[in-house]
Parts: C-alpha cells; structure tokens; sequence
C-alpha cells in the first residue's frame, strides 16, 4: 500500500497555508459535513500530526478521530457521512487510521479541486500509427504547403502541392490522392538541372513560385491546369532560401510575398491582385525576364511589383519567414544571436529582436492570442508574448535534437514540436508540462533528410514530406456522437453504483476508470491505462469488458480483452492486487462472492481465485484454479445469485448451472430449446484431475473434480437428475 511521504506533508501545508488561520477564527462555528481538506490549516496541520504522534500506536480509532476533528477544526459529521469518510482514510480497512493514510486523502482532495485535473483530456492528443505513403519524387521533397482554391482561406477547399529538388511539383487532394505533376526548370540551362530551395503558392493569382540554386525566382500561371513560365526573376544576390505569402481578403490590399536568402537578408514583393496585377495576361508578352538589379533601377519594366529591401537583419541564413497580419509585421527568424525579428514594412513603427544564443530554427504563432512559439537548435521551445521580446514567457525542454516545425493548438495554449530525430513532443503551455511524446514516426520518412510540414487546422493532419509523406492525426476531434471528451473516448463498457460511498463508477473500452459524484457530477478520482500490455516495448492500454465490487461495496474487480484481472480502491486509484485467467483470452464477466473471486471468459470455463491469495499491485499476475470444462464455446454471459448458483450462457446458445459452494454442475439447457432439459453426462475423462492453467499458457485445463460414482450419488440424493 502507497503511503504519503515528507514531501507531500510539505506539498500540502504548502497548499494549505492560503487559509492560514481561517480556523482560528471560526472556531467558535461548527462545519457541517465539509470536505476535511477544506478546513485543514497549516496550523491545523501541525496539531493534527502531534495529536497522531501521542496516540496510541501512532494510530486513531473512528470515536478519536471523530472528537479530534470536532474539537481542533471545529468539523461535525452524520453518523453516515462519518463512515463514508473514515472508510476512505482507511487505505488498511483495519479499522484505525494513521497519519499517512491522512495525509494522502487530502492530497487526493487537493488533486479533485484542481480545475487542470477536471478538464484534464481523456485520451493523448496523438493516437495510432501515423499513415505513411510514396511521395511520387524521385528526389527528397523540399517543401510541401496547402494551396487554397482562389481567394478563399477555407482549409477544406484546396490542395496539398509538393516540390522536390529537382524541381518535380505535385498536387495532391486533401486525402492525399496524387492529382497531376509539372516540373519547374531553368529556361537558361538545357544540360545541367537546378535545385530547387523553396516553393510557394499565390492563390488569389493561381500563381507558384520556387526558388532555386541559381539564385532565381520563377512564376508559373497555374490558370486551368495548367503551368506556364510567366515571370523570372534572376541574379539575386543571395540564393533564396525560404518564402511566405500573403493575401488579404479586401481585394484592394496589396499582395506580399516575403522572400529570405543565406546572407541574411529579407526582401519583400508587394503587388496589386486586381486583375491578377503583374500576371495578367498581355498580348505580345509569353515571358517577362529581368533581374532583381531592374526591380531597383529600372521599375518601369515591371511596374506593377514594388520591392522592400531588409538587408543584413539577421548574421546568418534565414530560416523561416512570415506575415504577422494584425500588426502589419514581416517576421523572420535564423540561428544567430538576433534570433527572430519582427517589423513593420516601413520598419519605423515596429522592430521587436527576440534574443536566443544558438538562434531559432521555427516559429509559430497565434494573431488572436497573440502568443509566439519558437524552436532551435538547443532543443527548446519557448512561448513568447510578441509585444514583450525582452524574455520567453515560458521554456519548455525535453528534446534532444534540434526542434524543426512547430504547430499551436487551442489558442496557443497546446504547442506540437518536431524535432530533427522525428519525435513529436506535445506541450501544455499553461501547465508547462509535456502531455506526450510521440516516437513512432518510421525512418524511412527521412532519416537525415531535413523533413518540410505542414498542418490543415479543419481536419487536424500534420503532414510531413522528405522521402515519404507521413500523415499524423493531432489531437483527433471527438464525435459528439460518441462522446463529450470528459467522460469516456471511447465505449462505456460497465456503469456500477455504489450504494456504500454514493457514487458512481464507470470502466471504458479507453482503458480508462472514473469515480464520480452523481450530486455535482465532477470526477472524483480517474484511473488511466488501468490494464496495459507490453507490445515492443511500449505499453498499449487494454479495453475493460467487466467489472464488480465486493461484497462490502470497498473494493472494485475489474477485467480486461487481455486475461487479466485486477482489484482496485475506486477511491484513491490504488491497484492491490493482479490476476489473470488465461494470457489474451478476453473476461466477458466476473464475481465476487464469499471471498472468492470468480471470472468467465473466452478459456470456456470458469476461473476462481481466492480474496487473500491474489499477487500485489507489483507483482506478476497470480493464476487460479479452473473449473471443470464443460462449455464447446466462449462463455460470453454469466449471472452468480449467492450463495447458491452460477449461471454461464455461450455463444452456441449452451446454459449451465453450477453450485457455488462446490463449483459442480448440475443443469444444463440449450437456449435453441429452452423446453428440453439435457441429462448432465459425467465421463471419466471429463472427471480426471488436471492442472490448472497458467496465465502465460496457451492451453486452457481445469482442477480435478470428485469421482463420477460420488458425484452420481450426490445428484441422486438431492434430486439434481
């Protein structure tokens, strides 16, 4: 049994200190029925301790207690409520308590008023095995960006587009249906090919942009299916490396494309998109070549695009580029010292430099929060507020490779991170704590090819591109359907009440058991992954399928699709005991009846364990003695009305009773025809003794039973035939 140490003591006066002296001044009023750890000072606490440490045996017994609570915190209790609640301090149920049985009830009461534990989420926000795919390249793909169709910012109207080095472009459906290719190449070189850097798409003119080695921009009209060469762009001074663009919905807003290259430098293309602006089409005119050089010198070869120059902001390539539209800001960011940078296009109004030693590799962020995550290579994730660049707001840490993408969630309280190794780590922002770590993306995605993402808010996939395109589900929306995502994720499996404690117990095919208080309908206390089983190394939940209390209603027996089957304290989630019928054969229902526990399943007999003689919470699960077999099909139903009968129904309609008291059976029907009563057969082999089956065998047996001379006898006296 799990006792509270120094630290929790400390961790709840700690806790308790925010109503210090709150009883002494109260002390002249009686509390009626209040939740103990409501009314615990850390004063209170003090006194509570030495009052234990000179009782006798260091322990109280329930009229103790009782005047104790009475007399030092001014509490009164109802007879019944008393019980109920000395019940739950007493982890032992031997009838006294101790200080630290005290103690981690009001951790547990602590735990139950923390809002972050009632809207705590039921399932991990990444489930399954992420879907993986060929990426129809023959090279890595480069980048990989959701196109809208037209004007539009509906993420579930467009298309996924992929390019690869060679300059290969894909178009995709949003189930990732391959749609058409096109290539983009230089019209300058006929032998050697280009790689192309980055790609980007301009809906609102059904424009595509790449970028490439030779230190060029091309515009492709992407009008009717089609992808013609409209505009290049050449003799930069620096290859450009990452883009972004951005259109408004007002249709008179201009255009930007923000363009970054490996000297560091940022420039930006602003256009008007009326009548598709530089490229419409104009007689006389297939294509428009010039330098960036002209774009400064000479704008009347290109009138209709203005170019901002940024030069020299940041010391080192930039990596990643955006449009922060709310404050007009063109954000940047590259791992150096001047790690992210945030300004206004006429750089006088805003200019925020975000400092980081090693730099930044990543952002993201959310305009109507107004909430900036960022990643690099040391690993961490930081949450800033862009108006105060001073200092992060929050440092998470955990990865151990550079953090590559990044994804904001619920208003930028949830941050998803990739890093280098492909690990996925998921991040509570408010509880600065990691939810999980996902580690099941393959290495055929690419192992030590840098991996480009990209996220669609409506259907929530996060796609990522290198050699393969892998397909991961963040944080799957629930079904209303189905559920509400606070009580189960999946199916409810078993709905039990207890008339002792007054609450209500519920087990999931999520694995997952809830205590609740039918009065307030808040979760008492939540057990997670209760049945798990080891598969390559990882523990994967197992459903629940039946479920009982004790005779005493203390004490909860759960069963699982695995075999296995476990006691449980419903009150504070503490696991006692471990059992199992048969390894992955499912338990279609147990009992619990004169200190035997008893439990049915797919092995077609019945299994009895013995109350005492069960393994703890830590050891391996303890076997049990199997009845006679006398079932041909997986026992599916089972009814117990103690302390006489069993009843056990298959899935080939056979009914069988049996004695309790003695586990022999003694009627036998078929459900096909419930007027013909079958005559029970007792045969030698059927009677011979065998051992009883291990929770790791794959063979089911049963103990031995009395010989079938006496069991004849005992039917013909008492008038069993």
């Amino acid at each position: 049994m799990e006792v509270a140490n120094d630290s929790d003591v400390k961790s709840i006066m700690s806790i308790s200190s925010k109503s210090e002296g709150s009883t002494a001044a109260l002390s002249r009023l009686r509390w009626r029925n209040a939740p103990l750890h409501e009314r615990c000072s850390m004063t209170d606490m003090v006194k509570i301790k030495e009052a234990f440490q000179t009782a006798y045996r260091n322990k109280m017994l329930p009229t103790e207690f009782r005047n104790l609570l009475r007399t030092l915190l001014g509490v009164e209790y109802d007879d019944e409520e008393f019980k109920i609640l000395f019940m739950k301090i007493n982890l032992a149920r031997n009838g006294e308590i101790d200080w630290d049985e005290l103690v981690s009830h009001l951790l547990l009461g602590y735990f139950a008023n923390d809002p972050e534990n009632q809207r705590a989420s039921l399932q991990l926000p990444i489930m399954g095995l992420p879907n993986v795919m060929r990426s129809q390249h023959r090279h890595p793909i480069s980048r990989i960006c959701f196109c809208p169709d037209d004007r539009t910012t509906d993420p579930m109207q467009g298309n996924y587009i992929t390019a690869s080095r060679d300059g290969m472009i894909n178009w995709w459906s949003l189930d990732m249906t391959l749609l058409r290719t096109a290539f983009s190449s230089s019209p300058h070189l006929k032998v050697r090919t280009t790689w192309v850097t980055d790609m980007v798409c301009m809906p609102d003119v059904n424009i595509i942009v790449t970028s490439s080695t030779e230190r060029d921009l091309r515009f492709y009209d992407c009008t009717a299916k089609t992808f013609t060469l409209k505009i290049v762009i050449t003799s930069w001074e620096y290859m450009i490396c990452t883009m972004y663009y951005h259109f408004f919905k007002d249709i008179q807003e201009k255009s930007i494309l923000i363009c970054g290259d490996v000297g560091g430098n940022v420039r930006v293309l602003l256009f008007s998109p009326v009548k598709r602006g530089p490229f419409r089409n104009q007689p006389g005119r297939a294509l428009l070549q010039l330098r960036h050089v002209d774009l400064q010198r000479r704008p009347h070869l290109l009138p209709e695009m203005k170019l901002v120059e940024m030069n020299r902001v940041h010391a080192d390539w930039v990596r990643q580029v955006s449009f922060y539209a709310s404050l007009h800001c063109v954000v940047s960011c590259a791992t150096c010292a001047d790690a992210l940078i945030m300004c206004d296009l006429a750089g006088s109004k805003t200019h925020n430099v975000f400092r980081v030693d090693k730099g930044i590799q990543c952002f993201a962020f959310d305009e109507a929060a107004h909430v900036l995550a960022t990643g690099g290579p040391d690993c961490a994730v930081r949450v800033w507020n862009p108006f105060v660049p001073a200092r992060a707001s929050v440092a998470l840490e955990g990865h151990h490779a550079a953090v590559t993408a990044l994804v904001l969630q619920a208003a930028g309280t949830t941050v998803y991170s990739l890093s280098r190794d492909r690990v996925i780590k998921v991040w509570d922002v408010q509880g600065q704590v990691c939810l999980q770590t996902y580690i099941d993306i393959p290495s055929q995605i690419g192992e030590r090819t840098p991996i480009s993402a990209v996220y669609n808010p409506a259907t929530r996939e996060f796609i990522l591109a290198a050699i393969k395109i892998a397909v991961v589900m963040l944080d799957e929306q629930l079904n209303p359907l189905h559920t509400d995502g606070f009580t189960h994720s999946r199916a409810v499996a078993k709905v039990l009440y207890n008339p002792l404690f007054k609450v209500i117990i519920t087990c999931g095919m999520d694995s997952i058991i809830i205590n609740w208080d039918p009065l307030t309908g808040k979760r008492n206390a939540m057990v997670r992954d209760a049945h798990t089983r080891l598969l390559h190394g990882e523990l994967i939940p197992v459903e629940i399928t039946a479920a009982c209390f004790d005779p005493g209603y203390q004490l909860l027996l759960t069963g699982a699709r695995n075999g296995t089957l476990k006691v449980w304290n419903f009150n504070t989630g503490l696991c006692l005991k471990n059992m199992a019928i048969e390894y992955m054969c499912e338990v279609t229902n147990c009992f619990w009846v004169e200190g035997r526990i008893l439990a049915v399943g797919w092995n077609r007999h019945v299994t009895e364990f013995e109350e005492a003689g069960a393994a703890g919470a830590g050891a391996g699960p303890a076997a049990g003695k199997s009845w006679e077999t006398r079932h041909s099909d997986d026992v599916l139903a089972a009814a117990a009305r103690a302390p006489l009968t069993l009843a056990t129904a298959t899935y080939n309609s056979e009914l069988i009773f049996w004695k309790l008291e003695t586990g022999q059976p003694y009627r036998r029907f078929s459900c096909t025809e419930p007027m013909l009563r079958i005559k029970m057969q007792y045969s030698k082999r059927a009677a011979s003794p065998q051992t009883a089956a291990s929770p790791t065998s794959g063979h089911r047996s049963t103990s031995g039973i009395r010989r079938p001379r006496l069991v004849q006898f005992f039917s013909q006296y008492l008038g069993t035939y």
